[in-house]
């Protein structure tokens, strides 16, 4: 498998979890003191950072998006 492959299959995945960490906080959103709202949030940030680096490294090593 070449590094693209991998690197969209992760990309993928963690879109995926990004949507339901977004359902989850909007569900909890009624009781936010509650701890699982907290550890969602947290997540979320985690998720949308990590989300971000890839496709900032996508964007470096093919050039897409940057004029080349």
């Amino acid at each position: 498998m070449s590094t693209p492959f991998i690197e969209r299959a992760l990309l993928t995945i963690l879109v995926w979890g990004l949507l339901l960490e977004i359902f989850g906080v909007v569900v909890l959103s009624s009781q936010p003191w509650r701890f699982e709202f907290s550890y969602l949030l947290a997540l979320l940030v985690i998720t949308l950072s990590a989300i971000i680096l890839i496709v900032i490294r996508l964007r470096k090593k093919y050039g897409v998006g940057l004029g080349v």
